[in-house]
């Protein structure tokens, strides 16, 4: 169908106790982040100021065409790649687990749209 466009997977990352915990942030790993979602590059692009510690906000659309907005950005401190503001509802709301699967994509067409999707952990065999 026209919904469903081509898209390519860009990365899954397997989320831990502490991106569903009270720190209500997703760490994007860091070969992952720089490869796929490169900061100064995204700032610039966007005409922001690029300060990769304040941030962008990212647009990711999920499989039922809801749209999710999240602030992405680098933490000095720990030196990590972080999904904060917006991802606390995304848990929520999907009732996200550690061990479940959070998978980025993006379509291959011109718009270059980016999806999140997400998978229920497979249960042990």
């Amino acid at each position: 169908s026209a919904v469903l466009r081509a898209r390519e997977v860009l990365f899954e990352k397997t989320v831990t106790p502490s991106d569903v915990g009270k720190l209500n942030r997703l760490v994007i790993p860091k070969q992952h982040a720089e490869k796929h979602f490169p900061l100064p590059a995204m700032t610039t692009a966007m005409g922001m100021n690029p300060s990769p510690t304040k941030g962008v906000l990212i647009n990711l659309e999920d499989r039922t065409g809801k749209v999710w907005r999240f602030r992405y950005s680098y933490w000095n401190s720990s030196q990590s790649y972080v999904l904060t503001k917006g991802w606390s509802r995304f848990v929520k709301e999907k009732n996200l687990r550690a061990g479940d699967v959070v998978c980025f994509e993006r379509s291959t067409g011109p718009d270059r749209q980016l999806y999140i999707h997400w998978k229920v952990r497979s249960s042990p065999v």
